[in-house]
């Protein structure tokens, strides 16, 4: 099924900053064409590796 990117941000990792062993991960949240939207969390590397920002249109289950 295809999603438009409608909001993305990176998550909060307050003071302590991101775990070891970790990746920065981003809240996406898409939308569907019939107006569902849904939360998905998503390594900000993979975004920036194929393109993904808001208004994109991506291909999820």
């Amino acid at each position: 099924m295809k999603y438009k990117v409608i909001d993305i941000s990176e998550e909060d990792y307050g003071c302590e900053g991101i775990p070891e062993d970790s990746e920065l991960m981003c809240s996406v949240l898409i939308e569907s064409y019939d107006g569902t939207q849904k939360w998905l969390k998503i390594a900000d590397r993979y975004l920036r590796e194929n393109d993904i920002d808001i208004g994109s249109v991506i291909t999820a289950d």
